[in-house]
């Protein structure tokens, strides 16, 4: 099964501040963001930065993954 990644149209650094700001992300835009940075489908150097920041995020526990 194949799963497309789809970063929502307003760009990864909004997104970045919305979870950020709540603390806590989607397990669908969690997955989405694994697969964006997995598949090197990410436009710049920028944006693989944020993406990285907010998997470590996760890891470190600061920010939670919503069930």
């Amino acid at each position: 099964m194949t799963t497309k990644a789809y970063i929502p149209e307003y760009g990864i650094s909004e997104l970045y501040l919305n979870i950020w700001k709540f603390g806590k992300i989607d397990p669908t835009q969690f997955q989405q963001i694994q697969y964006a940075i997995n598949s090197h489908s990410l436009r710049n150097s920028d944006e693989r930065k944020i993406v990285r920041r907010l998997l470590y995020a996760v890891r470190r526990g600061w920010v939670s993954v919503m069930d």
